[in-house]
């Protein structure tokens, strides 16, 4: 699809007898703040895992850039930047060193790593924490370095699954406005929620997934036109 900057078609997932993803097609284009929602064991996990390459599909593709990701993945991992739900935060190194460390997986020459690094923990406000260690951190700062550690590389899409899971109400709005900004300032976004809230202040377009199919695609306007909440829609979604 053109101007699609991820385009995924025809995809399905099997665990045995499982089926984790139905047949699903969908495309993003470039700009966006797309959200991927759907109750828990809808798919949305696996579905990020097999755009983070974690996974191999069962059949179907996914298209980054252009690029077949069953194939280009070693081409495709410079654009992409990725914050998986659980925490792989190194707990020996401090937050500089966190940031130094994964800016080698690209390559990236040490003195532009540092300038990158600076430049992200300013922007996230961790400069304070910069030589503490990240076992230390609280769980909303530790969230904020693991997206700043992702746009080291400087990615056209940034992919995130549930990044503001278990977080109090201010760590929550902190990093909604940083990824707005990202957003504004060209950066895609893909991310995975289980809040109605969230969903409605930064998607601009969504699919709902519940037992690995498509329910629902579009807008909140296009989901909504039933005069329903998201937050009804999806509580109906999740009885079924």
């Amino acid at each position: 699809m053109q101007n699609s900057i991820v385009a995924v078609k025809n995809l399905t997932k099997a665990f045995n007898n499982f089926i984790a993803l139905n047949n699903i097609t969908f495309n993003i284009k470039s700009g966006d703040f797309f959200g991927l929602i759907g109750p828990n064991g809808a798919g949305k996990s696996t579905l990020l895992k097999i755009l983070y390459n974690l996974v191999i599909p069962t059949s179907g593709s996914v298209y980054i850039k252009g690029l077949n990701l069953k194939y280009d993945y070693k081409k495709i991992k410079y654009n992409l930047g990725i914050v998986p739900q659980d925490d792989n935060l190194d707990e020996d190194l401090n937050v500089f060193e966190n940031m130094i460390i994964y800016s080698m997986y690209f390559g990236i020459p040490r003195k532009e790593s540092m300038r990158r690094s600076d430049e992200l923990l300013n922007f996230f406000n961790l400069t304070e924490k910069k030589y503490s260690k990240a076992a230390n951190l609280s769980g909303g700062l530790r969230r904020r370095l693991m997206i700043a550690r992702a746009l080291i590389n400087n990615p056209t899409l940034i992919m995130l699954d549930e990044p503001t899971a278990g977080l109090d109400p201010e760590y929550r709005q902190n990093i909604w406005n940083k990824l707005q900004l990202l957003n504004k300032n060209g950066v895609t976004v893909l991310m995975s929620t289980h809040y109605m809230e969230e969903a409605e202040r930064l998607f601009k377009n969504m699919i709902i997934l519940n037992h690995g199919n498509i329910v629902l695609s579009g807008g909140i306007s296009d989901i909504t036109l039933n005069k329903k909440s998201l937050e009804e829609i999806f509580l109906d979604i999740a009885k079924k």
